[in-house]
């Protein structure tokens, strides 16, 4: 029923990784790990398990390095299960995980894509955040309305209807995959989204990941990706299904009216701290694009200004 893909590189953590998609309580699920062509030695690693629901391939060449989005999607190629999770090499599932969802896939069978809430972790797996309770289906209005008032997501969260997911062209992609979980998640929301209400995937941060990375190349890269999350959900803005309810109308009022200042603010989350050259190339990359107004390049400039005096 269940595809775990494992897109493997670092072997620092993948051993617990590992344990904990094989601890689940579920057992209808395969898990397949892709080693893109890693320095450290994960084949020894794989080989101290005996599970026959294990699949291991090794890329001749790597692809994470040069389009991160691109090994995700070349995992997916091997992934035979009703529904898709992306896993990584360093975050956790708790054993419950999927048998959590299965209730709900058969409460919401035409429901593409399914969220964990998570809590967040350091590099000792010492708590440093927890997620918010949603309810448990929010239909794609909602979800917009939620992602814009600052819904965390990431990749390992979500459970997607694979047929849908590879339909679609797959996980969209971004520079570092910077954004790719939210857009791939809104992506397939057309029929709305389930929300788990128990804290089942632990989202780890150490200095082994991108999410941590704050090196100007890295920096650089992940203001592209803004960039284009931002062209992409203008894009994707006018497809939004919104309900006829009071609530729904409200959420509907809520994310057209103030849309430019959700771009504003996306965009504003890697560009204020940039190096001041990297700041005005990047400013001159949104002018081009269009992507917002020049009262908001004003307003951008001001609060990169404001930043620094501070």
């Amino acid at each position: 029923m269940f595809s775990f893909i494992l897109p493997a590189y670092k072997g620092r953590y993948l051993k617990e990784s590992i344990d904990s998609i094989l601890a689940q309580d579920y057992k209808n699920f395969e898990l397949i790990i892709v080693d893109d062509c890693s320095p450290d030695n994960l084949q020894d690693i794989i080989s101290k398990y005996n599970d026959p629901r294990i699949s291991f391939y090794r890329n001749e060449k790597n692809i994470g390095g040069i389009d991160l989005v691109a090994q995700w999607n070349h995992c997916l190629d091997y992934a035979t299960g009703d529904y898709t999770i992306l896993a990584t090499d360093d975050d956790l599932y708790e054993p419950n995980f999927l048998s959590s969802f299965v209730p709900l896939i058969r409460k919401y069978p035409k429901v593409q894509v399914f969220r964990s809430r998570i809590l967040e972790i350091d590099h000792n797996g010492k708590l440093l955040w927890f997620d918010r309770c949603y309810k448990e289906y929010l239909n794609q209005g909602e979800f917009y309305y939620y992602f814009f008032q600052g819904m965390k997501g990431g990749i390992p969260q979500y459970i997607f209807k694979r047929d849908i997911l590879i339909s679609k062209g797959g996980f969209v992609s971004l520079p570092l995959a910077w954004g790719s979980d939210d857009a791939t998640a809104l992506l397939l929301s057309e029929q709305g989204i389930v929300n788990s209400q128990d804290m089942l995937v632990r989202f780890r941060w150490s200095d082994a990941n991108i999410s941590s990375d704050k090196g100007r190349h890295s920096k650089n890269k992940k203001i592209d990706a803004r960039i284009n999350l931002c062209k992409w959900l203008k894009r994707e803005i006018p497809n939004i299904k919104f309900g006829d309810t009071d609530i729904e109308q409200y959420c509907q009022k809520y994310v057209l009216n103030n849309f430019d200042v959700h771009i504003k603010q996306i965009l504003l989350k890697e560009l204020i701290p940039s190096h001041k050259r990297d700041f005005i190339c990047n400013l001159q990359k949104i002018y081009h694009e269009r992507i917002i107004s020049n009262k908001d390049i004003l307003s951008i400039i001001y609060q990169y200004i404001k930043n620094i005096i501070i």
